[in-house]
C-alpha cells in the first residue's frame, strides 16, 4: 500500500482533514500550504472536545491537525481522545513555539509530528510522511494476518505469495530461497539483478533461523541494492517451517524524511539566527541614528568626521551580517522586480575580476532570449558572489570558473533522479563550475548547513552557502551540486521564470528639503534607546512626536491626541500588552485615514505572522539610518 506522490504540477490529491483550531486565520494558512503542496484539502474544523469526539465517530478522515493550545482544552488531550477511539489516523500538532525537549516528549506520546506556525510551509512534507507511515502500519497488519493464514493453510500461503502485488520470497529453515513471486522477480530485474534472492540482506539466512526459533517476526531490515533502499520484513510460518520475506522499496520515503530532517535543522538554527539578528538590529538602529545626527553637525573637526565615518562603516558591515543571517533563515523581505539574469552577471563582471584575482580565469556562456525572473536583485547578486568566492577559495593555485545561463525543461524522469526539491516545468538555470579541489561525499552532504566550514579558523563564517540555499529557496528554486575530489565542483541553480509583470524597483528621491514635515507622529517602541533616537531624528526634521514604550501607553496617548495624530510608527513585536498590529487595527477603526509604518528587527513574514494587511501599510526593516527613516515617513504621509 503506497501513498500517491503529490505535485503542484499534477491534479491535486483529495485529503480529508479534521482540524482542531480556534483561529480561522491559522486554519486558512494551513489549508493554503496544503494546496501549495499538491493536496485538495476537504477540511472540517472543530473547537470543543465533544464536537471532536462526534466527528471522529461519524467522519472518515485521513489526517488530524490540532493546535497545542485551545481555549478549553489542548491538542494533546485531542490526541488522547483519538487514541481512545481506536482509529489509526495520523495526528499532527500545530504550535507557535516548542523547545526540543517538549518536542521529544510530544513525539514520545505517539503524535506523528508537529509543525511550528512559523514554518507552516513544511506541513505538506509532514502530512506526506505521516500518511506514508500510516500506510506502512496498515500493510504490516495485513502481512501479519496473511502470515497467520499461511500458518493455518500452507497452500493458501503459496497462492497468496503468487498473487501478492508486493515482492515476497519464501525461505527454508536453513535460509535458502525456496520460492518467490513474480513481483520479486520484477523488482530484482528493475534493479539490474538476475535473481530475486539478490534483494535479501547478507544475513538473511541467520534472520530466518532466528525467526523460526523464536516464533517472532523481524521487520524493517534495510538493504541497499543498486542505489535503492529496500526494507525487508520476515514472518515465520511455523506450520511449514518456512519464513516469508516481504520486500518494499522505501527510497522515496527515506528521501522525504531526510529532506524533513534537513528542513527542521535549518528551521531551528534559523529561529536562533533571526532572534540574534532582531536584537542586533535594534542596537544597529541606535548606532546608525546617532551617526546620522553626528554627521549633520558642520562644526565637527575633520578628525571627528573621519571617526564618525568609521562608525558608519562598521554599522553598515553589521547590517550586512544581520541581513545574511535573515537571508539564510529565509526571514528577510524580498524586494521583487523583473530582472534579466544575463544582465546581472554582466554588471558584476568587473567586481568578479577583482574578487578572483589574476590567477583565475573566468568565462561567461549566456543563453540567448532568456526569460526574466521575478527576484530580489541584491540577493541574486549575493548568491552569485558567494558561489564565486567559494570557487576562488577552492582554487588556491589558480584555475578556471565557468558561468553558464540556460533555459531548461524539467521532466518527470529528471525529477525522479534528483533531490526532492526538483519539480517539473521550465526553469532558468545558472551553472557555476570550477576546476578546484572538489569535495568528498561527507563534505558534500553538509555544505548547506549553517556555520559548517572547511576553512581554517578565522577564515570563514560558515554562512556563505547556507545563505545561498536560503535565498534560492525563498525564490521558489532549488540547488543541485556535483563534486569529486580533485575534479572541481558544479553548482546548478534553478529559478522559475517570470509569469507576470513586476514593477521595477526605482530609486526614491531623498532631497533633505523635501523630507521636512510638521505632522504629528506617535512612536510606539519598547526599546528606549531606539525610541529616543527615532524621536530625535524626526524632531530635527520638524515633526511633532509623541512617544510610548508599550501598547498600553500608546492607547492613553491616542485617547488624548487621536484628532491630531497623522502617523503611527510602531514596532511590530512588544513583550507585553498590545502589539503593533493590534494597535493599528484599533486606531484605524476609529480613524481610517491614519497612516501606519511598522518597524521590526525581524522581517515582516516573521514579525507579522497572521498579519492582516491594512490600507496605508508600510514596513521599515531595522536597522535603518536617519535618511531611510525620514524618507519612509514622508513617503507614507504623502502617499
Amino acid at each position: 500500500m503506497t501513498v500517491p506522490a503529490v505535485s503542484v504540477e499534477t491534479c491535486p490529491v483529495p485529503l480529508r482533514v479534521l482540524m482542531v483550531e480556534d483561529n480561522p486565520a491559522d486554519v486558512e494558512l494551513c489549508l493554503r500550504e496544503l494546496r501549495k503542496a499538491g493536496y485538495e484539502p476537504q477540511a472540517e474544523v472543530v473547537q470543543l472536545p465533544e464536537d471532536f469526539v462526534v466527528r471522529l465517530g461519524t467522519g472518515n478522515y485521513e489526517i488530524v491537525v490540532a493546535d497545542v493550545v485551545l481555549p478549553t482544552w489542548s491538542g494533546l488531550e485531542a490526541f488522547e481522545a483519538l487514541k481512545r477511539s481506536g482509529k489509526d489516523i495520523p495526528f499532527i500538532l500545530l504550535t507557535g513555539t516548542m523547545r526540543d525537549e517538549e518536542a521529544a516528549r510530544t513525539l514520545g506520546h505517539g503524535v506523528d509530528d508537529y509543525v511550528l506556525k512559523s514554518g507552516r510551509a513544511r506541513i505538506g512534507v509532514v502530512v506526506r510522511l505521516a500518511l506514508e507511515r500510516r500506510a506502512l502500519r496498515a500493510e504490516n497488519v495485513t502481512l501479519r494476518k496473511r502470515a497467520d493464514m499461511s500458518a493455518q493453510s500452507p497452500a493458501a500461503g503459496t497462492t497468496f505469495a503468487e498473487l501478492n502485488p508486493n515482492a515476497v520470497l519464501e525461505l527454508a529453515a536453513n535460509g535458502a530461497v525456496m520460492n518467490f513471486n513474480a513481483s520479486a522477480s520484477e523488482l530484482a530485474r528493475s534493479l539490474g539483478r538476475e535473481h530475486a534472492g539478490d534483494l535479501l540482506p547478507l544475513d538473511a539466512a541467520q534472520i530466518a533461523r532466528t525467526c523460526l526459533a523464536s516464533g517472532h517476526k523481524r521487520t524493517g531490515v534495510e538493504v541497499w541494492v543498486s542505489g535503492r533502499a529496500l526494507s525487508c520484513s520476515f514472518f515465520p510460518i511455523q506450520a511449514v517451517q518456512a519464513v516469508h520475506c516481504y520486500v518494499n522499496d522505501v527510497t522515496d520515503r527515506q528521501r522525504l524524511e531526510a529532506q524533513l530532517r534537513h528542513s527542521q535543522k535549518l528551521e531551528s538554527v534559523g529561529r536562533l539566527a533571526a532572534g540574534i539578528a532582531h536584537d542586533f538590529n535594534n542596537v544597529l538602529t541606535v548606532i546608525q541614528g546617532h551617526t546620522g545626527l553626528l554627521r549633520s553637525h558642520s562644526s565637527a573637526s575633520p578628525a571627528m568626521g573621519e571617526s564618525v565615518q568609521g562608525i558608519a562603516r562598521a554599522a553598515e558591515r553589521g547590517t550586512r551580517l544581520t541581513s545574511q543571517l535573515l537571508a539564510f533563515s529565509r526571514r528577510n523581505v524580498l524586494q521583487l522586480q523583473s530582472i534579466d539574469i544575463n544582465e546581472v552577471l554582466t554588471s558584476l563582471s568587473s567586481l568578479l575580476h577583482r574578487t578572483l584575482g589574476e590567477d583565475i580565469s573566468y568565462q561567461f556562456n549566456y543563453a540567448s532570449e532568456l526569460p526574466a525572473i521575478h527576484a530580489d536583485r541584491g540577493l541574486i547578486e549575493q548568491v552569485f558572489m558567494n558561489l564565486s568566492v567559494n570557487a576562488r577559495d577552492a582554487m588556491p593555485r589558480g584555475g578556471q570558473l565557468v558561468l553558464t545561463t540556460s533555459l531548461v525543461e524539467i521532466d518527470t524522469a529528471y525529477v525522479e533522479r534528483q533531490p526532492a526539491e526538483a519539480r517539473e516545468g521550465r526553469f532558468v538555470c545558472l551553472t557555476i563550475s570550477d576546476t578546484g579541489c572538489g569535495m568528498d561525499h561527507v563534505t558534500l552532504s553538509r555544505i548547506f548547513e549553517p556555520f559548517f566550514t572547511t576553512k581554517e579558523f578565522g577564515k570563514g563564517t560558515g554562512l556563505g552557502l547556507a545563505t545561498v540555499y536560503g535565498i534560492v529557496k525563498q525564490h521558489q528554486g532549488w540547488i543541485e551540486v556535483r563534486s569529486q575530489m580533485g575534479q572541481g565542483t558544479t553548482f546548478k541553480i534553478f529559478l522559475p521564470p517570470a509569469t507576470g509583470p513586476v514593477e521595477p524597483a526605482g530609486d526614491a528621491k531623498n532631497d533633505p528639503a523635501t523630507l521636512q514635515g510638521t505632522e504629528t507622529i506617535l512612536i510606539v517602541e519598547d526599546e528606549p534607546p531606539v525610541r529616543w533616537i527615532v524621536k530625535d531624528v524626526l524632531t530635527k526634521y520638524g515633526y511633532k512626536v509623541l512617544e510610548a514604550g508599550s501598547g498600553v501607553e500608546a492607547l492613553a496617548l491616542w485617547h488624548q491626541h487621536h484628532d491630531e495624530i497623522d502617523l503611527l510608527l510602531t514596532d511590530m513585536v512588544m513583550p507585553v500588552g498590545l502589539g503593533g498590529q493590534e494597535l493599528a487595527e484599533k486606531f484605524a477603526a476609529q480613524k481610517p485615514e491614519l497612516k501606519v509604518i511598522f518597524t521590526s528587527g525581524y522581517s515582516l513574514p516573521v514579525a507579522g505572522r497572521g498579519f492582516t494587511v491594512l490600507d496605508n501599510l508600510n514596513f521599515l526593516q531595522k536597522p535603518f539610518d536617519d535618511a531611510r527613516l525620514v524618507l519612509a515617513v514622508r513617503q507614507c504621509i504623502d502617499g
